[in-house]
């Protein structure tokens, strides 16, 4: 499993929209807002392949700015 840390951006007028279509996603979270549009975001992923298609997702999202991988953290699964 990862983990991906991911800074985005939006217009502030758009950040309550945003905010909702990303916590509407199943493996994305926003933790963090400010009133200039940034936002904090987690995303999971089964592996490296997928959570970089998941990134690419966010960035394609219509009222994005920009989306950038922040940090990236491969968990080991208990076996």
């Amino acid at each position: 499993m990862t983990v991906s840390g991911i800074v985005m951006a939006c217009r502030p007028e758009h950040l309550g929209e945003m905010t909702g279509v990303v916590n509407a996603l199943d493996w994305a979270e926003v933790h963090y807002t400010d009133q200039d549009g940034r936002l904090v975001v987690t995303i999971e992923a089964s592996d490296i392949d997928e959570s970089m298609n998941r990134l690419k997702e966010l960035q394609g999202l219509p009222r994005a700015i920009m989306a950038e991988l922040a940090e990236f953290v491969v968990e080991e699964a208990d076996d």
